[in-house]
């Protein structure tokens, strides 16, 4: 059987087309593997860095396979060893699918960071197929069964609250009462916020542009933010000495994968604070200048992070099922599959886009 997905090629190209629909048994998962129906799928930053722009220095699909990862779905066939989920189940899926589970990182749990397999070969959506089609077959380890509370196009942020709780939680340890500086006021920026307000830290400062005024920076104060920024008409390191009295912030987590806020990171953070460098990862990194006098001598530990762990999930799903974190207001835009274009058009260039899902 055919059906019709946004094909990813490894020189970049993204095109619509018709390819074969995956089955129970043929794929490396069976007999523990799961054939879900796709409703939604969300267009992450890193599908939008494969699209129209300039892709120096972009990772690209190591093979033409069907992309997204952003997914909801509902289970309609299982394997003959599956046991957790059922067809009618609506399920998000997990990103991290193939791992050794013996190297140093593996025995550590950070299955996203497997020290065997090149980042791209661990994850689904680059091996298998993803959610930009009607059909995906993914491992029955790596779904989560989706509470009834959760709208299931809402649910297209699972996979980025996930990774927001890895880069908070799992990488940075943020505290409660600790004082946090969020470089980039997009959906993953916003909901950085939200996790940090769950665990009880603050202030939390939000930085953006001008063009992220109306909207992004707007959401921000809905949400609770205690301070939003505009870098453009305000000098960041400047205000944050103010806000800190001259100290500086605990922890920098920077999400906009711009120079800029890699430089600013080092001079806003305290003296043995945290730094998360981010946002530049969906690109395939950005090359920017770094002043290790600041490193040494304010003794700072620099973090880096990429997908999620488990742990990381199961947070996920119960912050938005208790409330802690509110997900449906982020997905601001809709589109049918066969105008994927005009989706992936408006992610890319619109500020008062937050998210997009395509409805399969």
């Amino acid at each position: 059987m055919l059906m019709t997905g946004i094909v990813a090629y490894p020189n970049g190209d993204l095109k619509l087309e018709q390819v074969p629909a995956p089955v129970l048994g043929a794929n490396p998962y069976a007999p523990n593997d799961v054939l879900c129906e796709v409703e939604y799928c969300g267009i992450c930053g890193s599908d939008i860095h494969r699209w129209k722009a300039d892709k120096t220095g972009v990772k690209t699909s190591p093979r033409k396979v069907v992309v997204g990862h952003e997914i909801v779905s509902v289970v309609r066939e299982i394997g003959p060893g599956v046991t957790t989920v059922k067809p009618g189940d609506r399920v998000v899926h997990e990103i991290v699918t193939f791992y050794c589970g013996h190297c140093p990182a593996c025995l550590e749990g950070r299955f996203n960071i497997c020290n065997t397999i090149p980042p791209m070969e661990g994850r689904a959506h680059f091996m298998t197929g993803g959610g930009f089609a009607r059909y995906t077959v993914w491992p029955e380890r790596q779904l989560h069964i989706l509470p009834d509370v959760i709208k299931p196009k809402s649910a297209v942020l699972m996979e980025p609250t996930a990774g927001s709780i890895h880069s908070v939680i799992s990488r940075m340890k943020v505290r409660a009462g600790e004082s946090v500086a969020i470089l980039g006021p997009g959906a993953r920026g916003l909901l950085m916020l939200q996790v940090c307000q769950a665990i009880g830290a603050g202030p939390i400062i939000m930085t953006g542009l001008t063009r992220d005024e109306p909207t992004r920076l707007k959401k921000a104060k809905e949400l609770g933010c205690d301070v939003v920024i505009n870098v453009e008409k305000e000098d960041l390191r400047a205000r944050v000495s103010e806000l800190t009295h001259g100290i500086g912030v605990d922890v920098v987590l920077e999400n906009s994968g711009a120079v800029e806020p890699i430089e600013e990171s080092l001079d806003i953070v305290r003296k043995g604070g945290r730094v998360m460098w981010a946002g530049g990862g969906i690109r395939g990194g950005i090359v920017a200048p770094v002043d290790t006098y600041k490193i040494i001598v304010k003794e700072l530990d620099v973090c880096g992070e990429i997908s999620q762990i488990p742990y990381d999930w199961k947070t996920a799903i119960k912050l938005v099922e208790s409330g802690r974190i509110k997900l449906d207001d982020l997905v601001t835009h809709t589109f049918k599959l066969d105008q994927w274009e005009d989706g992936f058009d408006l992610a890319a260039t619109s500020p008062e886009c937050l998210r997009v899902a395509i409805e399969i």
